[in-house]
């Protein structure tokens, strides 16, 4: 369906999408049915179905893989001096258990659909095939190019997804939106804590569980630095838009047996600091709390850095958030709001690019991971309303 400059364009997508309504459904559950747990991954099963859709529509696409079967999938619209891409993963965490069906077999439940995946992030793709259709048919329209992305390994890193295709493939856009932020299209995420992932292994001695004198107890040694760790003053403990630094104790392992002096444990912590915050700082404090500890008891530490996500971020008042802001609250009659996130995304990779990218998108935050993960068709269909009016903005 093409427009001729309506009266009210906003009606006329609004209607071009409401019949669009099964189709994403369709797009949605086969997206689904596709099983990418990640790991292993298999994204290129997905990558079929959306490589299938743009055939059909004569939209020009490419697919990368970096690893056998981790596939992307890139799709193109339009040309010009500007451009938008949007991006949403492929891969999906495992399903777990306690499932009330098959998690790869999708099904509709009271306006909702449901299956691993529907929230995140295949519910959005199937929103965004939808946008990518209305956009090919109203290609003559565009002075810009739409850039639609199906990305791989989201999940665990996005090393073979969306960080390959920046870093190695050429992949380039001005302006990005990820649908990988929920909240009911209420939250505009337009900044992201850094995300700082450290290990600590306690190095003891091994003795007899009947004479711990003789050995060096890695366990208490760890609990003794875990407690003054456990203390950690941030040099930033507030931000307008976030909310406070956290400090997580993910995982502690040690010991065979209880008659046994354990000589090794090793822990693993998640801090979310603030962007104005320093990583070299927080380390440096770490070392110093380490150093203490290992004169007072004797001890002996390592301390390894797992990863380091630097904080992002870009102005509130960039184009993105205008346009969000303005075609959401016509559509939906709420405004969405610029928020921090403490969790990460894929604009953190965008954004150190250069590209003006924030977070956006339709589905409860609950959802995400869970057991009987779903999300509203209604969501869906309203989703691509406004990311259709954004894109005929920002390139028209």
């Amino acid at each position: 369906m093409k427009y001729d400059t309506p009266n009210n364009l906003r009606e006329f997508v609004g209607k071009y999408m409401q019949d669009e309504e099964k189709e994403i459904i369709d797009l949605a559950c086969k997206l689904i049915n596709a099983k990418t747990e990640n790991p292993p991954g298999d994204e290129i099963i997905a990558v079929r179905i959306v490589e299938n859709f743009f055939r059909s529509l004569q939209i020009p696409y490419k697919i990368f893989e970096k690893a056998k079967n981790r596939a992307n999938i890139v799709g193109y619209i339009g040309k010009g001096p500007s451009s938008l891409l949007v991006a949403c993963h492929l891969d999906v965490v495992p399903a777990g258990d306690d499932w009330k069906r098959n998690p790869f077999e999708a099904w509709t439940d009271n306006g909702r659909i449901y299956g691993r995946g529907s929230s995140d992030n295949k519910g959005q793709m199937a929103s965004m095939m939808a946008v990518a259709r209305f956009l090919k048919e109203n290609e003559s329209k565009l002075k810009g190019q739409f850039i639609l992305a199906g990305v791989a390994d989201e999940e665990r890193g996005s090393t073979l997804g969306l960080e390959y295709l920046l870093n190695e493939c050429g992949i380039k856009a001005d302006y990005a939106i990820i649908p990988d932020v929920a909240h009911n299209m209420q939250l505009i995420d337009v900044t992201e804590k850094g995300a700082l992932f450290l290990e600590i292994t306690s190095h003891g001695k091994q003795a007899h569980g009947s004479r711990p004198e003789t050995g060096i107890n890695a366990i208490w040694n760890m609990i003794h630095v875990l407690e003054r760790i456990k203390q950690l003053k941030f040099q930033k403990t507030s931000h307008p838009l976030h909310t406070p630094p956290s400090l997580n104790l993910g995982s502690i392992h040690s010991g065979t047996a209880p008659n046994i002096v354990p000589a090794l444990c090793k822990t693993q912590l998640d801090i979310r600091y603030l962007p104005d915050d320093s990583s070299d700082d927080i380390i440096n404090n770490l070392t110093g709390i380490i150093k203490e500890v290992e004169i007072q008891y004797k001890a002996k530490f390592d301390l390894r850095v797992i990863s380091n996500q630097l904080p992002t971020a870009v102005p509130i008042d960039n184009p993105l958030v205008e346009l969000i802001s303005r075609h959401t609250l016509a559509v939906l009659g709420t405004k969405p709001q610029p928020k921090g996130m403490s969790g990460a995304t894929v604009t953190k990779q965008l954004i150190q690019k250069g590209i003006i990218a924030v977070g956006f998108g339709p589905g409860d935050d609950t959802e995400a991971h869970a057991t009987n993960e779903s999300i509203s068709i209604k969501e869906l269909v309203d989703f691509a309303q406004i990311m259709a009016l954004i894109a005929l903005d920002i390139l028209s």
